[in-house]
Formats: C-alpha cells, structure tokens, sequence
C-alpha cells in the first residue's frame, strides 16, 4: 500500500476561475510553444523498452475502488473508476531523465465513453511536488499539463487546455512521442509534429503512465531512448553568459505579476464591502440582493484563490532569486535555462503576425469602401421605389374617381329608366311610335351607343 502511495498520485483539476486567474501567468512565464520543430538532437540510445509482458516488480498492480490494473497479452489495461481526477503510474524502479525521447502507444475502450483520456507522464519528481503530463482524448483533442502540489494545470490551448487536432489524434490507438533537449520539447502524435515548447521548472525527473477520468485503457509499449552524450551520465554542462540576464527577466515578470494579484486583491475586497453594505426590501431589490450576494460569494472564493496563487507566486519567486544568487556565486554551475536562444524565432514570427495585419487591415480598408457603394446603390434604389409607390398611389387615386364617376352616371341612368317607366304608366294609349326608315333605326343605336360610352 505504501508503494501505491508514493508511485500513484491522484492530482484534481483546478477550478475553472482558478485556471483562468493562473492560466495566461503560467503560459507567459514558463511555457513558450513554436510552430516547428526544435530539438535536433539523435536519441539512438535505448534506455526502456518495455512492452508490459512482465509487470511483476515493475508496475503497481494492486488493484481498489477507484483503479484496477490487469496484464493483458496485448498489454497493460487501466481502468480509472473516479470521475473527478486522473491518475499517475510511475514505474516502481525510480529512473530520472534529462534528455531523452519517450514514446507510448495505447488503445482506448472502444464502449467507453466519450471523455476517455490517457497519455504520459514526464519530469515526474520524487517527492510528488511536480511534473508535466501529455494528454490525449477520444475527442480527438491533446493538451500539456503542470502537476504542482497536488493540482493540475492547463498550460496549453483556453479553459482546461484541449486542443482540437483531428489529422493526428484518433478514437482509438494513439502513440505519443516526447523529444527533449535543454528543457525544450517536440511533440509528435502518431507520427505527425504537434506543437514544440519550453519548460523550464523541471530539469530531469520520471516517466510514466498517465490515466484520465473515467477511462479505460490498454498501455501497449514504452520507450525511452537518450543519446550519447547522457548514456551513463548526465553528460556535459556548459554555462551561459546570458542565463543571468533571463533569469532576471523572469523574476521582474514575476513581480508584475504579484503587483497585479495584490491590486486584483484590493479590488476584489472593496467589491465585497460595496456588496456587503446593499441591505433593501423592495421585492425586486430582494431579487438582485440575492443575486449580488451570489456574486459576493463567487468574489470571495476568487479573492481566497487569488491569494493562495500570491503566496505561491511569492514563493516561486524566492526560489528563483535564490537560482540567481547561485548563478552569481557560480558561474560555472549546472544552469540550463534556454530562454534566449528562442528570442530571434519569437521576433520573426512576431514580425510576420504583424505584416499579416498589416495585409488584413488594407483588405478590410477596401472592403469598407466596397461597402460604401453598395450603401450608396441601395439609397438610390430606395429613392427610386419611393418615387413607384407614389406614382402608384397617383393611379390608385385615378382608379377611385373614375369608379366614383361610374357610380354616379349609374345611378343618374337609372333615375331615367324610373322617370320613363312612370311616364308610360300615366299615358295609356302612348304607343312608342316606330322608325319607318332604316337609317333612324341604325341613328337611334349610335345614340345608344354614345350614351352608354
């Protein structure tokens, strides 16, 4: 059981407010992610090659409530039960390495569900203060996590750090490939580059296993393979004139850091006294009371958060003071800090993003004025129905008075017909004498028919 307590460390994610506080710090201070590949380096030595057909004095097999472990002929099954929390298999033989390349493949549960997660553990530290882990999903997704005291946090991508990558990742056998060289690291997935980055908290420690929530997964190989130089030794170390200058540069932003924590702090704590003070009847006053005390509570947790991280970062950064000391009273020490020789990629790609806004800014220049005719064309074709609909209305109006003229002319016609019938009625012996030509008939018509017209 002792065994399990010191190989298997179980590291909860933070909370979402405390990832989002911490995230952007972490990222900008330690974790400086590339676009190509950076470590050059010909790892041809073999260091572990183990491919789980022997597990006995190897790996943790004591199976609980929350882990069970089983040798497979096709590999090493881990099944993690908990729902809240993944889990670390260190191997039982404490090995540290510095620079290497490691290399893991396994399959996930085909009728698990859809979160399932697994990948390796990397920089693994003795007494459980740290390390990092390479993470990969049944979403197709990978993320980069730093293990330190117990929490995990997301260094790559937003929120909890996933990264969607469906060309490398699959649902089901993936192999993960880490190269390592002066605290930078490539990562390839199935064989195809990822992403390369820089940590520089950790400087040699364990590999292992690493099994997410709520996953089920069968570990079929791991490698790890170094190069000449570090065969049987750390191999040699070399100091750098710049080191110092780096590290100071990282302690000032540490500082910034602090400063904006400490006055995040005070703005949390004069928010809460403002909240505090509100006291209201009014029914919808009471309503946002309850929900301003919500938020009060949100802020407190976020101002307790906020100064857990402080004491951290202050702890860090007496640390780090302490390495510059060090640098200073040992130029030749073992310091290997590669922050500097990364200057002139960031410029470059700094330099590009920039003429690429520079390009996206012109065609968003021309698209306005594009947008301005076309307004312009529509104001026009507003005006021109404006002027339709009035003439319509024009001829609607025409419409009307001649229906109206209709309408009267009718009834006049039919006044006539009545007067005609009332005069025929008072005259008995009144005959309606006959045309005895033709040509008074035919006049008669035309008159009839000018008279109807």
């Amino acid at each position: 059981m002792a065994e399990t307590e010191k190989f298997g460390l179980i590291l909860s994610l933070w909370p979402a407010n405390m990832k989002k506080f911490f995230g952007l710090t972490a990222l900008f201070l330690f974790f400086y992610p590339a676009q190509t590949q950076q470590v050059t380096k010909e790892f041809n030595r073999m260091l572990v090659d183990d491919d789980f057909s022997r597990l006995s004095g190897k790996w943790d097999q004591q199976s609980n409530s929350e882990n069970v472990f089983v040798g497979l002929d096709r590999g090493f099954q881990t099944w993690r039960k908990n729902s809240k929390s993944g889990f670390f298999l260190l191997p039982q033989q404490a090995m540290q390495f510095s620079v290497f390349e490691a290399y893991v493949n396994f399959t996930f549960d085909s009728k698990g569900n859809k979160n399932q997660s697994a990948g390796i553990v990397l920089q693994a530290q003795a007494d459980g203060s740290g390390a990092l882990v390479v993470e990969v999903n049944k979403k197709k997704q990978f993320r980069i996590l730093r293990a330190v005291n117990n929490r995990m946090i997301a260094v790559s991508g937003q929120g909890e750090g996933w990264v969607k990558n469906k060309k490398a990742i699959t649902s089901g056998e993936n192999m993960i490939l880490i190269r390592t060289y002066d605290k930078i690291y490539d990562l390839f997935i199935n064989g195809i580059f990822v992403i390369s980055f820089t940590e520089i908290e950790y400087s040699k420690g364990q590999i292992g296993l690493y099994i997410g929530a709520q996953s089920k997964v069968v570990f079929h190989r791991l490698t790890v393979k170094t190069d000449d130089d570090h065969v049987n030794s750390e191999g040699p170390k070399n100091g750098n004139p710049d080191e110092e200058k780096t590290l100071s540069q990282v302690i000032v932003k540490l500082k910034e850091t602090i400063n904006k924590k400490d006055k995040r702090i005070a703005d949390l704590e004069a928010e809460v006294r403002s909240l505090a003070g509100r006291n209201v009847a009014d029914t919808t006053v009471v309503r946002q009371k309850q929900d301003l005390e919500n938020r009060l509570l949100v802020c407190n947790r976020e101002m307790e958060s906020a100064k857990s991280e402080r004491e951290y970062l202050q702890t860090k950064l007496k640390s780090l003071e302490d390495f510059k000391q060090l640098i200073r009273e040992n130029e030749n020490g073992d310091i290997i800090i590669n922050l500097s020789n990364l200057t002139a990629s960031q410029k470059a790609q700094i330099e590009s993003l920039q003429s690429e806004i520079k390009s996206k800014t012109s065609s968003m220049e021309q698209l306005k004025g594009e947008k301005e005719d076309l307004e312009k064309a529509l104001q026009k074709r507003y005006v021109e129905l404006g002027n339709l609909q009035n003439e319509k209305v024009d001829v609607l109006q025409r419409m009307i008075e001649k229906d109206s003229i209709i309408q009267v002319l009718e009834e006049k016609n039919k006044l006539l017909d009545e007067a005609y019938q009332q005069c025929r009625r008072s005259t008995p012996t009144f005959k309606e004498p006959k045309p005895k030509k033709e040509g008074r008939r035919r006049k008669k018509q035309n008159d009839n028919v000018l008279f109807d017209e």
